[in-house]
């Protein structure tokens, strides 16, 4: 008997990260209205000033495979997406979303599997948006779920893509309970020539003082 309830809390301690890879609950409304916000840079008048940009990943957004591009798009934004824009309203930056070429399955269960195989084979997902004219930015907001107690793999595509020499990156992440600290590890290893300062991680259920939350992390009185 004690050996089947060992077995039991083994599976249960073994399984729990790979179940968990996908769960942002990024399919959840937000909490609160959200603020308008800049589009990508890319799209983006090149007039702009600001040199901060404000780039995230989220898998709110994306339609399942098969599925009416229009019938099957929902305005719901993601917790990472709710965070970027009110983060790109206090600092006046540019909003970028970092878009792979494949759609992650709207099961949570489906993606994890995926998130779990991308992870293993440390792999670079190919992206469909990319930035112009990163060169101009000095400070870099870079958001995401924690996937499988990291970043997701697109982000490190995104990472491989510049070059961040001299410049400041502030990571962000919405979590039920996993801390940014192995993810911002793995940044800093990426982005040896870039200032990488302590990252900040919110709960997948985006509290209604989120403001105050980016208010006090960014410095803004």
């Amino acid at each position: 008997m004690k050996q089947i309830i060992f077995q039991l809390l083994f599976l249960t301690v073994l399984i729990l990260p790979f179940a968990s890879a996908c769960n942002e609950d990024e399919n959840n409304p937000p909490r609160q209205e959200l603020p308008d916000a800049p589009e990508n840079s890319d799209d983006s008048d090149s007039t702009s000033e600001s040199n901060v940009l404000v780039a995230y990943f989220s898998r709110a957004n994306y339609v399942p495979e098969g599925t009416d591009a229009v019938s099957g798009a929902t305005n719901k934004a993601g917790n990472t997406q709710t965070v970027a824009m009110e983060l790109a309203q206090l600092t006046g930056g540019i909003l970028f979303e970092i878009v792979p070429e494949r759609n992650y399955p709207v099961s949570h269960t489906e993606c994890s599997e995926i998130a779990l195989q991308e992870y293993e084979a440390d792999a670079r997902p190919a992206l469909t948006t990319h930035v112009e004219d990163m060169e101009k930015y000095n400070t870099i907001y870079i958001g995401f779920p924690i996937w499988r107690y990291c970043e997701p793999m697109a982000i490190r595509t995104f990472l491989e893509e510049y070059d961040f020499k001299g410049k400041t990156i502030r990571p962000f992440c919405t979590s039920m309970a996993v801390s940014i600290d192995d993810a911002q590890t793995n940044i800093a290893r990426l982005c040896p020539d870039a200032t990488v300062e302590d990252g900040l991680r919110i709960s997948y259920n985006v509290p209604n003082n989120i403001k105050d939350l980016l208010s006090d992390w960014i410095g803004i009185e």
